[in-house]
């Protein structure tokens, strides 16, 4: 019983030790696991979702897409359990492809048989099924057309809330942030 412990205790070390320490060392790590896992992944991907699907090889992602948390690929229609009475081996498969360059709001649901080109961005929640052309925006349940993703990221650029602190470091980050937007900093 103390063994396991100790061996249990001395695992959680050795995992502690061994987290990457850079967010390209996270990034890294994260298109490994999901390339031993059958994901087909181009490079200078950020994902920050457990791509969880039972069929992972049916997945295939382009080069620079970068997927918010959350983020649900479904390569199966599960409803395919209520024939099994009449053919016990059936699945509803579909592949989900992804295009280079293209982004994947948080919480958003890809559904069997999706298509996503490139350049295109999925809004936050968006469930999507079928194909979207490349240089789309999408959002909502069901995912609709909202427009040409190109114009969104003109008009992102331009934005008065578009700063340009992505890897500054986090204290420099914050600093601007806040007196951005006119937040005093809170003391403890």
């Amino acid at each position: 019983m103390a063994n396991e412990r100790f061996n249990h205790v001395l695992g959680k070390l050795r995992n502690l030790i061994a987290r990457p320490k850079t967010q390209a060392d996270i990034d890294a790590a994260r298109l490994r696991a999901l390339r031993s896992q059958g994901v087909r992944v181009g490079e200078g991907c950020r994902i920050y979702s457990d791509i969880a699907s039972t069929e992972p090889w049916l997945i295939e992602i382009g080069d620079r897409v970068g997927i918010a948390g959350g983020v649900k690929f479904l390569t199966h229609d599960g409803a395919a359990m209520m024939v099994r009475d009449r053919r016990p081996g059936a699945q509803k498969l579909g592949t989900i492809r992804i295009g280079d360059e293209a982004f994947i709001g948080e919480n958003a649901i890809l559904l069997p048989g999706t298509e996503i080109g490139s350049r295109c961005i999925v809004g936050p929640g968006a469930v999507v099924r079928g194909k979207v052309a490349d240089n789309t925006l999408v959002f909502g349940n069901p995912a609709r057309e909202m427009g040409r993703a190109s114009l969104y990221l003109e008009r992102l650029l331009l934005a008065p809330d578009t700063l340009d602190t992505y890897g500054l470091p986090l204290a420099e980050r914050r600093a601007l942030q806040r007196a951005h937007f006119g937040l005093h900093e809170v003391v403890r």
